[in-house]
This record gives C-alpha cells, sequence and structure tokens, in this order.
C-alpha cells in the first residue's frame, strides 16, 4: 500500500468516525453526551464505560467474523463497523476521564 493510499484510508476513517460521533451521538444523548452509557449502566449494574464495552462488543464480534473469514467485499459495512468501534473508544475515554474527576473532587474535599 502506498502513503497516499495509507493516508487516504485514515483520513477517510477518521472524519467517517468522527462525523458519526458528532451527529450520532447527538440525537441519542440528552445534555449529557454520556447519558445512554450512564442509563446502561443503570440497567446491567455496571458503570458507563462498562455499558460501552459491552455495546462496542457487539460490533467487535462482527469485525471478529469478517477478519476470520477474510470477508471485506461490503466496504460500507466494514466501514461502519470500524468506526463504531473507534467511536466506543472514544465514549470509554470520557467515561474514563469523568470518573477521573470524580476522584479529584474527592480528594480536593478530603484535604
Amino acid at each position: 500500500m502506498t502513503n497516499e493510499t495509507f493516508e487516504a484510508l485514515v483520513q477517510e476513517i477518521r472524519e467517517k468516525s468522527l462525523d458519526t460521533l458528532l451527529k450520532k451521538n447527538a440525537n441519542y444523548a440528552d445534555e449529557d453526551r454520556l447519558h445512554n452509557f450512564k442509563a446502561g449502566a443503570a440497567i446491567t449494574g455496571g458503570t458507563p464505560a462498562q455499558a460501552a464495552l459491552g455495546y462496542m462488543a457487539k460490533h467487535l464480534a462482527s469485525l471478529q467474523d469478517k477478519v476470520r473469514k477474510n470477508d471485506f467485499h461490503d466496504r460500507e459495512d466494514l466501514l461502519e463497523k470500524c468506526q463504531d468501534i473507534i467511536n466506543y473508544i472514544v465514549f470509554i475515554w470520557c467515561c474514563g476521564n469523568e470518573e477521573r474527576e470524580k476522584y479529584a473532587h474527592s480528594v480536593t474535599r478530603e484535604e
């Protein structure tokens, strides 16, 4: 693969995943962009990050099947699965940072 092709593919997945992340999540969440993961956590008895990881697992399982079968004929389906996995990683990153902020505030209050 040439550098140009590689860079174009990286740019494409980044643009698509960011577009989906900003538009789709805005439609599903209220003011709290992590609302769906917090609601999922309340239903399952886990944390928001665990809920996001669970949602991501469905896409990982599907991607695993594609890779195992070497079945990449449906480019749009591959793109969707990859961008959704990227976006769930972003949500886990945000959940972790929000959780970390709780610890930072509790340490400050204890001092």
